[in-house]
């Protein structure tokens, strides 16, 4: 299937590991030029460096507005647009919510909902005067299920990561731009090294398919929404948790 994403342009926000170095990876191997961007700015660079195509390691914080419009700057000084934004960067706690503070509410905040708007809003003043251009968000089954092992400002994160894609879909699908989610359930990356045995064991248990799903997978759906082949996908939220929840 030709997924019409050779030679696109794509930024992945927190491409320098786990599910956004995937979703990376993937959409080069599709022949789009990336931009990795991400706080770890040497994970990235090397990360760029191993893939071996047409690829762009950038330094963003996505809680600030002037990096973020740093990054879609340099990425327009390299390739001149923005076809795909993919908004991967995301902090993950377990914090049991009568012992989360207002500190740590607003970083999981910050980087996980109002990244997600300030790349989107960045992105979009490039897509709209073009008349196309996909974004894909990763959310979490967390922002369905208020959290199985995740900590509630999380799961509340990512439960308005859902509605901003929405909010970005009703704006933008006028001017030839889909938005898309994914909901990802339990994914092999760092995130889930400290869940306790306990906490692995029943989510494993409830799983249909027995097994912690892989950063690949999640990727290769967000190439499907990033391609040709999702034109007329608008709106809607993908979920891959092997039917941990099926909603």
């Amino acid at each position: 299937m030709d997924t019409g994403l050779s030679g696109k342009v794509a930024i992945v926000t927190g491409a320098a590991s786990g599910i956004g170095l995937r979703c990376a990876h993937a959409l080069a191997d599709e022949g789009a030029r990336v931009v990795l961007a991400d706080l770890e700015h040497e994970s990235a660079q090397r990360a760029a460096a191993e893939m071996g195509t047409e690829t762009l390691a950038l330094a963003v914080d996505v809680t600030d507005s002037a990096s973020v419009q740093a990054m879609v700057g340099e990425t327009l000084e390299q390739w001149a647009t923005i076809d795909v934004l993919v908004t991967c960067a995301g902090v993950f706690h377990a914090t049991p919510l009568d012992e989360i503070d207002t500190q740590e509410w607003d970083r999981i905040m910050a980087v996980n909902l109002r990244g997600t708007f300030l790349t989107a809003q960045a992105a979009l003043a490039v897509m709209i005067p073009n008349r196309q251009g996909r974004i894909v968000t990763i959310a979490s089954l967390a922002g369905q299920a208020g959290g199985l092992a995740a900590g509630a400002a999380y799961a509340a994160s990512k439960a308005g990561v859902v509605a901003l894609t929405k909010s970005i879909a009703r704006f933008a699908g006028p001017h030839g731009i889909t938005a898309n989610s994914v909901n990802p359930g339990v994914i092999k990356t760092p995130m889930i090294d400290g869940w306790p045995d306990e906490a692995r064991e029943r989510t494993l248990a409830a799983t249909p398919m027995g097994r912690i799903g892989t950063p690949d997978e999640v990727a290769a759906m967000v190439v499907v929404l990033a391609s040709d082949a999702a034109s007329f996908v608008h709106g809607s939220h993908v979920d891959i948790n092997g039917g941990l929840l099926m909603d």
